[in-house]
């Protein structure tokens, strides 16, 4: 039972990581497209055991438990010929994120004539 538990634990999170886990659906707006890439942790662990109490009863348990953790790491932006990785994994990612927004935004308008 222990063998089938891991295996299954392990095939749960098979279908959880996959590189549309990994890798965005990419944003298109014009010749400039964006693809947002995350970082996957994942760890997970089992245990089992028997026993037998004062009055000679026997007991078996087993337990597992997984966890996965996803965070963005970065920003590939494509326009044209040109193409730019914006890295968000360092210190301060979520600050340095809000500040690219508005030179994000200006490169997903249309190229073309202003009015």
């Amino acid at each position: 039972m222990f063998k089938e538990d891991i295996e299954s634990l392990v095939s749960h999170l098979e279908n959880l990581i996959s590189t549309k886990t990994i890798v965005g659906e990419p944003i298109v707006n014009g010749n400039t497209t964006v693809i947002p890439i995350v970082t996957a942790s994942v760890g997970f662990g089992m245990g089992s055991g028997e026993g037998q109490d004062e009055k000679n009863q026997g007991g078996k348990g087993t337990g597992g438990g997984a966890g996965m953790k996803l965070s963005p790491a970065a920003l590939l932006i494509i326009q044209g010929d040109n193409v730019q990785v914006y890295s968000l994994s360092s210190k301060g990612s979520l600050a340095k994120l809000a500040e690219m927004i508005p030179e994000v935004i200006g490169k997903l308008k249309p190229q073309g004539k202003v009015e």
